[in-house]
């Protein structure tokens, strides 16, 4: 009788001989003087022919491209730097976005400043104009009494003038209406200060001309002023009439 090399279980091995086989990994194997194990010499078998199987897979799948491994390569090498151009002219785009922009926001600047030159010019003569009716109707000295009447006076963003305070607020009357150019010249032709830039007001000085009656002091015609400073000292010393009877 043949006796096997591995069994699963001794019941199949004679009783004279089990005490030959040794248990390994769950079976029997029998002991052998001089026989090599080959249990790593299958792995490996096993192992090659699965590598020989994964690779005859590719060579297949290469074949199916119609390309060989060195093609393929340089399709691969030339697709990478597709992609390398691509990002550059990507970079090239973002430097001239940013460019665009730049000149955009310049340009709305530009429209900016000259919108508010525009409106500024637009304010002034809103202002101007009123307010040099309201001081002629109240017999004043424009040239005098202007520059103060600008710095109480605002423009809304609809262009109405408004007469404000110091902190910018909008004033209002007695009757709790906005006060007008005309009110607020009506307050400076009142006042001590302002006054004696209003003929009649009751305010103004002596009404002579200094010196000769020719304007003394270098002073002969409205335009010898060299600041509203000077101009509204002028008045103050000598009167509107004073100021009135100077040529121009």
């Amino acid at each position: 009788m043949a006796l096997k090399l591995i069994v699963d279980t001794l019941d199949d091995v004679p009783e004279a001989l089990r005490g030959e086989y040794v248990e390994k990994d769950g079976k029997f194997h029998l002991g052998v003087d001089g026989l090599e194990d080959t249990g790593g010499l299958k792995t490996a078998l096993q192992k090659e022919r699965a590598d020989r199987a994964a690779y005859e897979k590719q060579v297949k799948a290469w074949q199916g491209l119609g390309k060989t491994p060195d093609e393929i390569k340089d399709l691969l090498a030339a697709q990478e730097q597709a992609e390398l151009n691509k990002a550059e002219k990507a970079g090239e785009w973002d430097k001239l976005k940013a460019q665009m922009n730049e000149k955009h926001e310049a340009a709305l600047r530009g429209k900016d400043e000259t919108i508010s030159a525009m409106r500024a010019r637009l304010n002034a003569e809103l202002v101007d104009a009123k307010a040099v009716a309201a001081i002629a109707a109240a017999k004043g000295v424009p040239e005098l009494l202007l520059p103060h009447v600008q710095r109480h006076v605002k423009v809304d963003d609809e262009f109405n003038v408004q007469v404000v305070d110091a902190k910018g607020d909008p004033r209002v009357g007695a009757k709790g209406e906005p006060l007008t150019i005309a009110d607020l010249v009506a307050e400076m032709r009142q006042s001590e200060v302002f006054g004696r830039a209003f003929e009649g007001s009751g305010q103004s000085g002596s009404g002579k001309l200094p010196g000769n009656g020719a304007g003394g002091a270098g002073v002969s015609k409205k335009s010898d002023f060299k600041s509203e400073k000077e101009r509204a000292a002028f008045v103050e010393k000598h009167g509107f009439e004073a100021y009135k009877a100077l040529a121009d």
